[in-house]
């Protein structure tokens, strides 16, 4: 009997899932955060059979809560680990230069107070060696006084300042969690198979080759696969995941808690703006969409299941009241969305986690291989330094007994400028405008052909389908069909902004996103939507 019609996530979902079971991979990789969905990309590019799983959705954790920014350190020049920052700046540039869309160029504004460590002059000089040290890649730095500050950004309250430094870093266009979303559809293209929501439940190695049994956390049913090579990229769950295969890492980790308040935009220069907290530890304020992100905190954590506490709330707004100058200051009313996380830091062996060396540790990732089990564990590590982690654990899986190829071009980055230039006159002979093309290839890239061709067939398609964001429904339709969309959040959260930049009862009552949900998910999906949102016969209390 035929099956009845499904979305096409679902059949997606079911193809993924024949396939971990009829596979024989060379490598399966566990874990879809952003060390898991490079390590994907970086093995099948190489010429190997690989397959991910993901316990939730791809970038649910601690790649979903990070403040977006791809640099290279500035602050590790305070420790004068010139070797640290060299190597960072060379990352963020190479990171920068492949996906050349996704990244932008940002200037930050650090704010130095009356008793602030360094006087500006000292820390212009220093913005000037972080400016040489990543090969004068971004735009000058300059020193700027009091007045040149109140001027800028009027926003900042400069009575207690002695002046500050600009200088430019990157920032992700859109969001972390896209950002390893892209990654995954680049692996799969490349031959891996992906599958999200589905849990390692058991591994047993036995004649060189792992068993797994794979839990599918939608149907609930248990598949079988098979892998000569585990690699465990589970972020903060790595030493769980170790101990599920038994095998343990000569590094250990140590949490660090972040929290990121979005509030109502504070500035719209589009810089970022840097301060000292009371602490002497650094936070921003960022820009993202027509909001502004205050953090992040820092605080040391023993359990990596960590969520927003009203201390945390309280700490971060009194220290930004107390740094910008406002009409009426912020309160927690004001606070739209929050992200909290945990930094999974890596101490080496024999090393300290005390307190002064939470600045290096932040910063390090390690990649270890046990090759009497097969085994390659990735721990820590950061956006920035992504590329690195990818070429690494090639090297570690070749380690292992594997023999990976080298890739017939590079493995990773955005299209060509050519297929940009290409996609983008297109979209200009059906009349779609510029900047609203420019939009679509940055979310979707080489699949904006596949988004035209259906607004070449119906016109209506390209319109905006909400107001809360210009994502049209060709571009839903193009999304259900590669971005494994399984729950609303998966949408709403990760895949778009919609949720961060928004409360959440007015993207649950938003018709165009009522639609979007529709499409992807059917009914249970709006349902679900409506019971996380509090939303009662679509409408919000």
């Amino acid at each position: 009997m035929d099956k009845p019609h499904r979305h096409g996530e679902t059949l997606q979902r079911d193809d993924s899932f024949d396939r971990l079971t009829a596979s024989r991979f060379d490598v399966v990789v566990v874990g879809g955060g952003i060390n898991g969905a490079v390590a994907a990309l970086s093995l099948s590019a190489h010429g190997l059979k690989v397959g991910i799983v993901e316990a939730d959705d791809f970038a649910s954790g601690t790649s979903q809560e990070s403040s977006n920014m791809i640099w290279g350190g500035f602050k590790y020049l305070e420790s004068y680990d010139i070797g640290l920052v060299a190597g960072l700046c060379r990352s963020r540039n190479r990171l920068a230069a492949a996906y050349p869309t996704q990244m932008l160029e940002k200037r930050f504004m650090a704010v130095l107070e009356q008793g602030a460590t360094f006087a500006p002059w000292f820390a212009a000089l220093g913005a000037n060696a972080y400016w040489g040290l990543g090969r004068f890649h971004t735009a000058r730095p300059r020193h700027r006084n009091r007045s040149t500050i109140h001027r800028l950004e009027p926003a900042v309250a400069t009575n207690g300042i002695r002046g500050g430094i600009e200088y430019s870093d990157y920032l992700l266009a859109d969001n972390d969690s896209r950002f390893v979303s892209e990654m995954i559809i680049g692996a799969e293209k490349h031959g891996a198979v992906v599958a999200n929501y589905a849990k390692l439940e058991s591994a047993e190695f036995a004649a060189g080759t792992w068993k797994l049994m794979i839990r599918d956390q939608v149907t609930d049913s248990v598949l079988e696969s098979t892998a000569q090579v585990l690699v465990n990229t589970a972020g903060p769950e790595v030493p769980v995941l170790g101990s599920l295969t038994g095998t343990t890492t000569a590094n250990r980790l140590v949490f660090s808690k972040g929290v990121h308040l979005t509030v109502p935009q504070v500035t719209d220069s589009g810089r970022i703006l840097a301060f000292f907290d009371d602490a002497e530890r650094l936070f921003y304020i960022l820009p993202m969409g027509h909001r502004s992100v205050i953090g992040t905190t820092d605080t040391s954590v023993d359990d990596p299941d960590v969520a927003v506490s009203d201390a945390d709330r309280a700490f971060l707004l009194d220290q930004v009241n107390q740094r910008l100058d406002l009409e009426t200051p912020l309160d927690t009313a004001d606070v739209i969305s929050e992200r909290c996380g945990v930094r999974a830091l890596v101490v080496p062996p024999g090393g300290s986690a005390k307190r002064r060396d939470w600045t290096e540790l932040s910063r390090r990732h390690a990649v270890e291989a046990d090759k009497r089990r097969r085994v390659v564990s990735v721990l820590g590590g950061k956006l920035s330094d992504c590329l690195n982690v990818g070429a690494e654990v090639v090297e570690a899986v070749s380690d292992c007994g594997l023999q990976p190829m080298p890739p017939v071009a590079r493995w990773f980055g955005e299209a060509s400028k050519g297929e940009r230039v290409l996609a983008l006159d297109r979209a200009a002979r059906l009349d779609i405008d510029r900047e609203v093309a420019a939009l679509i290839w940055r979310r979707h890239g080489t699949r904006m052909d596949e988004v035209l061709d259906l607004v070449r067939g119906d016109e209506d398609l390209a319109q905006p389908m909400s107001i809360l964001d210009p994502l049209s429904k060709a571009e839903v339709l193009v999304m259900g069909r590669h971005e494994r969309i399984v729950r609303p959040g998966d949408l709403l959260r990760r895949r778009t902004m919609l949720s961060m930049l928004h409360r959440h009862g007015t993207v649950a009552a938003d018709s165009g996103v009522r639609t979007a949900v529709q499409l992807l998910l059917g009914i249970d999906g709006l349902k679900t939507m409506d019971k996380e949102s509090g939303l009662v016969d679509g409408a919000y209390p």
